[in-house]
């Protein structure tokens, strides 16, 4: 024990003998989905007028109407990272070779669209066509480790780093625009917005680099970045549904809806006692029935995960404050004759 003790000490102190000091990194970059062929975008499938019977389902392309040319369906593999980045790095190197970092990423994500198209049976009527927008935003924290694969005082500095991906914040933005041309007696349209938060998700990233020193304070760099991350969905709010027919103005549908139809909470197992229809309870009060959902809670579906893997570059600067820098320099005492 004596000797696993010292052999722990000495290693520290050899570390921090050779101990390098804080560094600052700040970036940029753009980043594409990883290809993985499963459900990545995320959107509402709408089935009659009221939101309680929605869908949640992966995004798609679709046209399934009678007068199409030609009907098809086709998924959009598509992820929400998509689109820009930025980056803040703050790290400690405790040895010319190894560091221990936490880095913060807020993402800038392009768009996803879908469209459907879709006859009866829909209660919308035919030709009932649906365009749907998500996209998302939110910051992640990823505490990891960053390798130098070089001399201390050489020029140019690859390296490479590994770290945790953990969503701090954010939400997932869903939107939908809905033209029902053929609505019972009416041309009909409707304006939903919907937001999903998650719950807690973890993953992982990784990347190889190389900078360059420009002055000993200041290194620019550029690496080649991947991420393995599924954020795991927590809670679907509906915060628009307007509805709007020909010749009238929008009617704000929300105040008529209870929070069964406006909330949806995921959780990892359904079953009789969730609130949900899935396995016969009625919203009726009829006879012969003993189960009802609960209208003033959210209504309960199975968890959805969106993709947020991806494959990236960036660039940046970073900025090291050696702790050689700190030392202050004897000044020389002078010698008497």
């Amino acid at each position: 024990m004596n000797k696993i003790l010292l052999t722990a000490i000495l290693a520290i102190s050899i570390s921090i003998s050779f101990s390098q000091g804080m560094y600052f990194n700040i970036s940029g970059g753009y980043g594409v989905p990883a290809p993985q062929q499963t459900q990545q975008g995320i959107t509402f499938q709408p089935n009659g007028d009221d939101p309680a019977k929605t869908i949640i389902v992966p995004l798609i392309n679709q046209n399934i109407s009678d007068s199409a040319a030609m009907k098809y369906q086709n998924n959009l593999y598509q992820g929400y990272t998509g689109g820009g980045s930025l980056n803040l790095v703050t790290g400690y190197m405790i040895n010319p070779y190894v560091g221990f970092e936490v880095g913060f990423t807020t993402l800038l994500g392009r768009k996803l669209k879908g469209t459907s198209t879709f006859d009866a049976p829909s209660p919308l009527g035919d030709n009932v066509t649906v365009n749907t927008k998500t996209w998302s935003y939110g910051l992640t924290m990823s505490p990891g480790i960053r390798l130098h694969a070089c001399k201390p005082d050489a020029k140019i500095v690859p390296y490479g780093r590994f770290a945790l991906s953990l969503p701090l914040w954010g939400k997932t933005i869903h939107e939908l625009s809905i033209d029902a041309p053929n609505y019972p007696g009416i041309h009909a349209k409707a304006a939903i917005r919907a937001e999903t938060q998650s719950v807690f998700s973890i993953g992982f990233n990784g990347s190889i680099g190389v900078g360059y020193n420009i002055t000993k304070w200041v290194r620019i760099f550029g690496e080649v970045a991947g991420q393995y991350l599924f954020v795991r969905s927590g809670t679907t709010t509906l915060t628009r549904y307007d509805l709007i027919f020909d010749g009238f103005e929008p009617v704000d549908q929300l105040p008529s809806f209870t929070t069964f139809s406006k909330v949806t909470t995921f959780v990892d197992k359904l079953d009789e006692t969730n609130n949900t229809q899935a396995f016969g309870k009625s919203r009726v009060k009829e006879k012969n029935k003993e189960s009802y959902v609960e209208e003033d809670k959210p209504r309960e579906e199975l968890r959805r995960a969106a993709n947020f893997s991806a494959f990236g570059g960036l660039i940046g600067l970073s900025f090291n404050i050696h702790n050689s820098m700190l030392k202050k320099k004897k000044k020389p005492v002078p010698v008497k004759e």
